[in-house]
């Protein structure tokens, strides 16, 4: 009996606890000169002014955005990816979070690892795979892709100039990048694609292709990932489908082209045979003569890179442990 009442007592305090610790960080917060607005996510000063920037309260540490939001989750300063308590937005130490270890003073140790793949390649694989772990179901391992309707350019270089570049500006922002092919030559399969990244267990992998149709006047652009019911990583449902979903919805902003939309299946092997987050983006279709020759274009190409490191930024913010 004595032993229950123990429990009860804990958890009562533990209640209580959670309950006034919030309470807490706001009347310090007020103290400092400062009064939570819009849910307490903004700090506003005495002075009418919304808090920006670092706030420390106590012995904890606050960020807040240039409009003045507090942040929460991961958040990338100065090339440095620290996290913030989602509950209360205290700048997180010395903790492990989804499986990434922070240090002393609340800086990730190491890097968020993405693998990119540029589809295809100019030695096409050959033969068939199974369409994903344990499926009796086989598929080509790989196809030669398409090519621009205008300007002749094939797929498999396209997206090998677009993946060099986005490594580039990935490394730039912090991250460490991996390419599936660095070259024309190596032909590879969907599979063996996806065992790079599950190789380098990686946080995802993003697969650069471009679209294709019979008709001239289709364009746009679209993400794949697999379906809540896939048969090989349901588990990777909803880290895939958010990944798919920041990375269109960045891309067109950048690019300004037309969004299609995000399209669940599970007949894609590349997908399947992922262990990690995984999307595929048809970046614009190439047998649209104006998206054929835009994708060309060095300055279109700025964009598109721009829209697609955006989606990953957007999308490691938003990532829960």
């Amino acid at each position: 009996m004595k032993i229950k009442s123990f429990g009860k007592k804990v958890l009562f305090f533990g209640i209580l606890l959670s309950l006034l610790l919030p309470a807490a960080v706001g009347a310090r917060a007020e103290a400092a000169g400062f009064q939570k607005v819009k849910n307490g996510t903004v700090y506003i000063q005495k002075n009418g002014t919304r808090k920006k920037g670092w706030l420390r309260v106590g012995r904890r540490q606050y960020y807040f955005n240039r409009k003045g939001i507090m942040q929460t989750g991961w958040v990338r300063l100065n090339g440095k990816w620290r996290y913030f308590s989602r509950k209360s937005g205290f700048l997180v130490k010395n903790k492990t979070i989804g499986g990434k270890k922070i240090d002393k003073n609340g800086v990730l140790k190491g890097k968020f690892v993405v693998v990119i793949d540029p589809g295809h390649s100019g030695v096409t694989a050959g033969g068939v795979e199974p369409l994903g772990p344990g499926s009796s179901s086989m598929k080509s391992k790989d196809t030669s892709g398409t090519q621009g309707r205008y300007t002749g350019v094939p797929e498999y270089k396209t997206t090998l100039t677009i993946a060099k570049k986005l490594k580039k500006e990935l490394t730039s922002r912090g991250y460490k990048v991996i390419l599936t092919r660095t070259n024309h030559k190596k032909p590879l399969s969907c599979k063996e694609r996806a065992m790079v990244a599950n190789k380098a267990k990686a946080d995802l992998l993003i697969r650069l292709h471009c679209n294709g149709s019979e008709s001239s006047s289709a364009h746009g652009a679209m993400t794949i990932c697999t379906t809540k019911n896939s048969p090989y990583v349901p588990e990777l449902y909803q880290k895939s489908y958010r990944l798919s979903q920041k990375v269109l919805d960045s891309y067109v902003k950048a690019t300004g082209a037309r969004k299609e939309y995000i399209w669940e299946t599970d007949s894609m092997s590349g997908n399947n045979w992922s262990k990690v987050p995984t999307t595929l983006i048809e970046m614009g279709y190439m047998t649209n003569p104006a998206e054929d020759q835009k994708m060309q274009k060095t300055s279109y190409q700025k964009k598109m890179v721009e829209g697609l490191a955006d989606g990953i930024d957007a999308y490691f913010t938003n990532l829960k442990p």
